[in-house]
């Protein structure tokens, strides 16, 4: 039996740090690839000119700028020839044997389409990825063995629902079957995406413990930060809209989303609220990537109602925890009145108001009332000023709305701004090499 052919392909944006290190590991397996290219996304620090001068046997694809993880990988693999592509990113270091063990996985068995192996943080010990899982009703991703001492307890070989697509390898017939990594994810999620529709077309998932390997992981994405967390809810409702039955998704997933969000920090909040504004404008093509893909109807009535669920959640995230009806509540409180004496005490209680009553009169009443209008006047203008700034505020909370949806829109156009740069690129140096 011939051994499959093997193509190594490293997605890099900005990761010139972790360069050096990726490729040597590469260099020392005790099954080299090959080939190997390195897809530049558009990087603004001088990794392509580092690989040219260190590893001139690594090929090189400039994208026109970046495109995102599927796009970028796109690629190189629409061009693929070997029977094998593994996916790396560059900042993981292979363990000498990785490539050897994940081949000889997938040579095992034909309907193993993808095998992924064991990562580990950098200290080397603690488990970063041992195969993943997704959780529902929420599409939150899980790994196992993430953060455990690595003692052996997940040394077994087993089918798993995704692996990631920081170190993984693919058979060439999963892309001939079911396409390409679906390019509507930018970031996130698109290889849970990959392994879901390898799984349905009937390839299996396997995660093999042989392959190891260091993932220093977000080597170019702060993870927190607003844009990592904005891309991962965007990603993360791609995938659930795309591959969650839809009768789960309005019964389930919705109202277990209006709780969670409730229970986010603000930042967070703000990040999904644009997350579900992106998702929502997209779900004319999601549902037809869902219906192209097999994984189910999708109905006029199903997109108005999974907008509806959307629009609601993002009212939800924008929401700050402002009360509406304070204003209107220190308003009536706002005007001071005198109040009437009374008394509890039986039979005499009347006698003893009254008495209190023409006591103030005498003592204080005149000198109180004047005090009491100064502060009903200020009162009254510091009503007016509130329900004033008020009404900025909800001229200005409208604006900085308009601005999100602009900042979403923006972010869209950028992004096919850059694929359309990459594919006149990838025109040009064709008609270059036709010349």
């Amino acid at each position: 039996m011939t051994e499959p052919t093997l193509a190594v392909i490293i997605l890099n944006w900005n990761g010139r740090d972790y360069l050096e290190d990726c490729l040597a590991a590469l260099m020392a397996q005790t099954r080299p690839a090959e080939s190997i290219t390195l897809v530049d996304n558009g990087s603004s620090d001088d990794s392509v000119a580092f690989v040219r001068a260190r590893f001139p046997g690594v090929a090189i694809r400039e994208n026109g700028g970046n495109v995102g993880f599927a796009a970028g990988n796109n690629a190189a693999l629409r061009r693929l020839t070997a029977d094998v592509a593994v996916l790396l990113n560059p900042d993981v270091i292979l363990s000498p044997d990785c490539l050897a063990a994940l081949v000889a996985t997938l040579a095992a068995d034909p309907t193993i389409g993808l095998a992924g192996g064991k990562l580990w943080y950098p200290d080397g010990a603690s488990i970063q990825h041992a195969g993943g899982f997704i959780t529902r009703p929420q599409a939150l991703p899980g790994h196992y063995g993430i953060g455990e001492r690595d003692a052996g307890q997940f040394d077994t070989a087993r089918d798993v629902e995704y692996l990631i697509g920081a170190a993984v390898a693919v058979r060439r017939e999963v892309f001939e079957q079911i396409g390409f990594l679906d390019e509507g994810f930018f970031l996130f999620f698109e290889d849970v995406d990959l392994c879901a529709r390898a799984r349905r077309a009937g390839f299996r998932v396997v995660y093999t413990p042989a392959a190891t390997g260091i993932h220093v992981e977000s080597a170019t994405a702060v993870r927190g930060s607003f844009a990592y967390l904005q891309r991962f809810h965007t990603g993360r409702w791609r995938y659930l809209l795309k591959h969650f039955p839809i009768a789960m998704i309005l019964a389930e997933t919705l109202p277990v989303e209006a709780a969670w969000l409730a229970g986010l920090e603000a930042s967070e909040r703000r990040a999904a609220g644009l997350a579900y504004l992106a998702t929502r404008r997209r779900l004319v093509e999601i549902g037809a990537a869902r219906t192209r893909e097999g994984a189910g109807d999708w109905s006029p009535e199903t997109e108005r109602a999974i907008a509806a669920g959307l629009s609601d959640l993002w009212g939800r995230a924008k929401d700050t925890g402002r009360d509406p009806g304070a204003l209107a509540r220190l308003s009536a409180a706002a005007v001071l009145e005198e109040r009437p004496f009374a008394s509890a005490t039986p039979l005499i209680g009347p006698l003893i108001a009254r008495f209190r009553s023409a006591w103030n009169d005498v003592a204080s009443r005149w000198y109180l009332r004047h005090l009491m209008e100064q502060q009903n006047a200020f009162n009254r203008l510091a009503v007016d000023l509130l329900t004033k700034y008020e009404a900025e505020a909800r001229e200005m909370q409208e604006l900085v709305e308009l601005l999100e949806e602009q900042v979403v829109i923006s972010s869209e156009m950028s992004v096919r701004l850059q694929e359309l740069e990459a594919l006149v690129k990838e025109m040009e140096r064709e008609a270059t090499a036709r010349a």
